[in-house]
């Protein structure tokens, strides 16, 4: 059980008090692996960083121990106009653990530093924190009600004080400059003590972080957050855990572990019986797009929860409508017979296809203060791409490009994919990511290399609007269905589904390296992959976010240290990328296969063909 209640507890019981009792009983959390959370803590810790030269004397509290670290943060703070980082505010059970403080006189300025962009032109009108109805805005929610807490706290255990909030967040259109960025690539704290106050003037306007003022946001939910406060105060004194409200929200729930199986995980805790129906109304394709009542302005999920119907054959046919009540009919029939189901429509679009055909994917990075000058923050840049060309004879070829020197990839990574794609027919990818990175790439080429980049802006212009670029992922939710996949319909739930199914893949020249059976079942291909050894570090790619991290380690750290490091986290990357696109190839394979368009393969599923 925690000693004191933090951010966390408070926001997370806000959000629910069941989840929130499992929080300070250190129940485990899917949150506590999750490799993206982690990236962007990475990215928030340099936002944090870069922060502290934004003001003059910032005094380090070094204490870890929540009590020695409050007797520290006020006794800094009882000097007036000197900033705090690192501060622990203590009052009574309740510990808030501000970014930045800084007094001056009677006012105590607490600046909560995040990495999610703002919008500076939004927030004067006063629109970014405040939606037109007068409620917080749903993509600060959280950041409000975390400042909001903050500030509560800070206001008990510091009477004397008025606590002004604010928020300190990378500006979304603002452009990065080389001293900033350099600054933010290095170990180094980011500040210089004592720094004059023309100084900080010229690093607060140049910087691509901006002060939001905050008090008209976290007053409008102080209320609020006294109430919550206290009602998590005595939900914690009783003792015993809240009743849990069962609805459509727990299908998220972080302490519904990964493999939805485990009986002693929050979510199990919580539903009982009503958790365990394989399969569970939860693996419904979009099931939050169902609606019902007179008006259809309740889910009709939380309307199956409360009559304890949660097996997905509770939902009936009649019951679905809406934009996807297709995909929804076809997960329906065709999940309860256990059979495949792919629509001849399937064929035509594949008769459709010029060749030679390329399989295509992309791997980006973004990053909340930009490594280069002149880039926006989260802008997405492509560093990455893989490209297996299958040409009508049954030829096959692959290309890829992998940006690894300290540089902006964009320009380089348009020039080899334009010279990779170059004879080529129909480009298959999956999902729209490919179009929107290399939309989003245009901007950056115009951006900084107007007149250099001419001939390859004009070629994506050209590519767009070829119609040569093909949704495979479209195909899926339209023609498609493996019962493996239940209401899934990304790669990573599709190819295990075929790659398991159809044993002919697992014989093909290409594809074999990623076969392996362990207790009679076949591994998914990306479990096969190696994982990538810098420095005696693993380095696991086997997702967009695992990429992301060795990237980032290929850039700037290990791997701009060390050679060996740098080529063993390039064949990892090397490696994911290719499977990508093998993946693509392979599900591509399965379809010209089970509707007779190439040889027949062997079959352990039975498959159904016909039009929906």
């Amino acid at each position: 059980m925690k000693s004191n209640l933090s951010k966390t507890d408070y926001v997370r019981f806000n959000a629910c008090p069941t989840a929130g009792y499992y929080g300070w009983s250190e129940l485990e959390s899917r949150h506590d692996s999750d490799e993206f959370l982690r990236y962007l803590g990475g990215e928030a810790e340099t936002v944090r960083r870069l922060a502290r030269r934004l003001f003059a004397d910032v005094r380090s509290v070094h204490e870890t121990a929540p009590r020695a670290a409050h007797a520290e943060t006020a006794a800094a703070l009882a000097s007036s106009e000197r900033a705090v980082c690192g501060g622990c505010i203590l009052h009574g059970e309740l510990m808030a653990r501000p970014s930045l403080l800084m007094r001056r006189d009677d006012r105590l300025f607490l600046f909560h530093v995040a990495a999610k962009a703002g919008d500076l032109a939004a927030h004067r009108e006063g629109k970014m924190l405040i939606n037109y109805y007068g409620d917080i805005r749903a993509a600060y929610r959280e950041l409000v009600h975390t400042l909001a807490y903050e500030s509560e706290v800070v206001s008990r255990a510091m009477p004397g004080l008025s606590v002004v909030p604010y928020f300190i967040l990378p500006e979304g259109s603002a452009l990065a400059q080389a001293e900033e960025v350099a600054v933010a690539r290095s170990d180094a704290p980011g500040h210089t003590d004592n720094a004059d106050i023309a100084e900080l003037k010229r690093r607060r306007a140049a910087s691509v972080l901006k002060f939001y003022p905050a008090s008209a946001a976290v007053e409008k939910i102080r209320g609020q957050t006294r109430d919550g406060i206290e009602a998590m105060l005595d939900a914690r004194r009783q003792g015993t855990r809240p009743e849990p409200r069962l609805r459509y929200q727990c299908r998220n729930c972080e302490f519904r572990l990964k493999n939805g199986r485990d009986p002693g995980d929050g979510f199990h805790r919580c539903w009982g019986s009503l958790a365990t129906p394989r399969p569970h109304i939860f693996d419904l394709y979009q099931l939050y797009s169902l609606k019902s009542g007179r008006n259809r302005r309740e889910l009709l999920a939380d309307e199956k929860i409360r009559a304890g119907a949660t097996a997905l054959g509770d939902i009936a046919v009649d019951e679905l409508h809406g934009e996807h009540a297709a995909r929804q009919r076809m997960q329906l029939a065709y999940g309860e017979r256990g059979e495949e189901w792919i629509d001849p429509r399937l064929g035509e679009r594949i008769a459709e296809l010029r060749w030679p055909v390329a399989f295509m994917d992309f791997e980006t990075i973004l990053a909340a203060v930009p490594w280069y000058a002149g880039l926006k923050p989260h802008e997405v840049l492509p560093f990455q791409f893989s490209v297996h060309i299958l040409h009508a004879d049954g030829r096959a070829e692959h290309r890829e490009w992998l940006n690894t020197r300290d540089r902006n990839p964009v320009l380089p990574f348009i020039r080899a994919l334009r010279a990779a794609l170059e004879g080529t027919g129909s480009i298959l990818v999956y999902t729209d990511y490919e179009n929107r990175i290399l939309k989003e790439a245009a901007g950056i080429l115009r951006r900084l290399h107007l007149h250099e980049s001419a001939p390859e802006r004009s070629w994506i212009a050209g590519l767009l609007e070829s119609g040569r670029i093909v949704d495979q992922h479209d195909w899926v939710y339209r023609y498609y269905f493996h019962p493996l996949m239940g209401g899934r319909t990304s790669i990573k739930a599709v190819l295990p589904a075929v790659w398991g199914s159809n044993p002919s893949l697992h014989a093909h020249p290409v594809f074999r390296q990623y076969y392996r059976c362990e207790d009679g079942t076949v591994v998914d291909p990306y479990k096969v992959l190696p994982p990538a050894r810098a420095d005696g570090a693993e380095c696991t790619v086997r997702e967009g976010c695992g990429a992301m991290q060795a990237y980032r380690e290929l850039i700037l750290g290990r791997g701009a240290r060390c050679a060996r490091a740098k080529e063993s986290l390039a064949a990892a990357l090397r490696d994911y990328v290719t499977l990508d696109t093998a993946s693509q190839w392979m599900l591509f394979e399965h379809w010209r296969q089970r509707l007779g368009l190439t040889e027949p393969a062997a079959r352990n599923t039975k498959t159904n063909l016909q039009t929906l």
